[in-house]
């Protein structure tokens, strides 16, 4: 052949090359931009105050303390359930990333599900309780577990090297 088809060749390769990287790297940053601001939320959101029962305000200060903590339950349901969304119509609209995530041990689908999960949680959030503490700590646990990015473990027998961390006390992915 002559030159000049290697040359045509060689800038083809690399021009498809390029636009398949862009194709793919986009939705995948999309997904990390989401999951951070999904952890970001999740813990801004864990340590804000939940609404007393209303009948207990008495004073103004009280009263504004009230309406704010029912402003920000609000805020919470609506904030989770978008994000879930997000995640969702991403996994759907997105195959090839959302294997290639599941790859990295990110559970697209999963992640979203937790998180609209938590959005209901914080909707049965009328007024603070022990039961209700106990429901957003577990349903934020598992939000937080399903948004963690780790690799299941290698079924080659032959090669047992780990290379991320082990969390021993909190493992999201049931034992086989």
């Amino acid at each position: 052949m002559q030159w000049y088809v290697y040359l045509i060749t060689i800038s083809a390769t690399a021009f498809l090359g390029q636009i398949a990287v862009e194709l793919i790297s986009r939705p995948i940053w999309k997904v990390y931009r989401l999951r951070r601001e999904a952890l970001d939320r999740m813990r801004s959101f864990g340590n804000r105050p939940l609404p007393r029962p209303r009948e207990l305000a008495i004073s103004s200060r009280e009263i504004r303390e009230y309406d704010q903590a029912v402003r920000n339950v609000r805020e919470a349901q609506r904030t989770f359930g978008d994000l879930g969304a997000q995640f969702l119509a991403l996994g759907e609209s997105e195959p090839a990333t959302r294997i290639l995530m599941a790859l990295f041990g990110l559970n697209i689908a999963l992640a979203g599900q937790e998180l609209i999960n938590l959005s209901e949680v914080f909707a049965m959030a009328k007024t603070d309780g022990g039961q209700l503490r106990r429901e957003i700590k577990r349903a934020l646990h598992a939000t937080g577990m399903a948004l963690a990015v780790s690799r299941r473990r290698s079924r080659n027998d032959v090669t047992k090297i780990r290379l991320e961390p082990m969390r021993l006390q909190s493992a999201g992915y049931p034992r086989r």
